[in-house]
């Protein structure tokens, strides 16, 4: 039975991070066009801020992704317990969660997006963590990114 994976729409939807790389690979193209449009002359340091941007943001968005979506769907699934939830600016939540891996006690922490996944998170409650067994101090709450929005 294969794992499920998640979708680009469920990752981006969910995740800060990758949320805002993703912004940064077109949110300057964005900038410039209105700046075109209001001003007379192109301006030279949006074009090179835009297409300096675009390129790295999707590197580092890439990363991100397959990070996730590989751990996800390759990772190793264990039982973990959130330790905390703490409001991170407006509406964001970062949540805080340990979990044993080979014998070893991990903590990790994600920023996310409010879902009714992560609203529904309390204090010490139990969890499905996915963990990168090359790396098990990269781990993801399974569900928080497979849940559909």
């Amino acid at each position: 039975m294969q794992k499920p994976i998640p979708t680009l729409y469920q990752i981006i939807s969910t995740d800060y991070l990758a949320q805002n790389l993703f912004l940064t690979i077109f949110g300057p193209w964005v900038i410039y066009f209105i700046d075109s449009l209001i001003e007379k002359y192109t301006s030279i340091l949006a074009i090179a801020f835009a297409a300096l941007c675009t390129p790295i943001g999707l590197f580092f968005f890439i990363r991100r992704y397959r990070a996730i979506a590989s751990t996800i769907t390759h990772g190793h699934e264990v039982a973990g317990r959130v330790v905390s939830i703490s409001k991170v600016g407006k509406n964001d939540s970062m949540i805080e969660y340990e979990y044993d891996f080979d014998g070893q006690t991990h903590q990790a922490s994600n920023r996310v997006k409010p879902t009714d996944f992560a609203r529904s998170l309390r204090n010490g409650q139990s969890v499905n963590v996915m963990v990168n067994a090359q790396n098990p101090a990269l781990a993801f709450l399974k569900d928080m990114y497979l849940v559909y929005l």
